[in-house]
């Protein structure tokens, strides 16, 4: 037994059955646990918001959205576009960023789940 009163077999037995579960075995429980940690950053979790809600946004469009600079949001770009969730193209020399299409299987509903939050507070 730990501290906590939960043994190590405990946390494995519940680690198999999220794996088995939830992600049936096909997803990767550590890779899905960073995405999520990705998206609850303040910031990355606006720019999916904003990507969510508009399609696609340039660089220079998605800096005057935040009031901040294109070079301070490319480190929070480059960290959703790592975990999988956006995708970045070039248009007449702009960034254009959009939704990767696993985040479009599952951003918009978060985003609706918390929407949902606010009308039961």
């Amino acid at each position: 037994m730990t501290d906590r009163g939960i043994s190590h077999d405990d946390r494995t037995k519940a680690r198999e059955r999220v794996e088995s579960e939830l992600l049936a075995g096909a997803l990767d429980l550590d890779r899905e646990a960073n995405r999520l940690s990705v998206m609850g950053e303040p910031t990355r979790f606006t720019i999916l918001y904003l990507l969510a809600e508009e399609g696609q946004i340039r660089s220079g469009e998605l800096a005057d959205l935040l009031d901040r600079r294109q070079n301070d949001l490319y480190h929070h770009l480059d960290e959703l576009e790592n975990a999988g969730l956006v995708g970045k193209f070039r248009d007449s020399g702009s960034r254009v960023y959009e939704l990767s299409p696993l985040a479009e299987g599952f951003v918009p509903q978060i985003f609706d789940a918390v929407g949902s939050r606010d009308e039961a507070v």
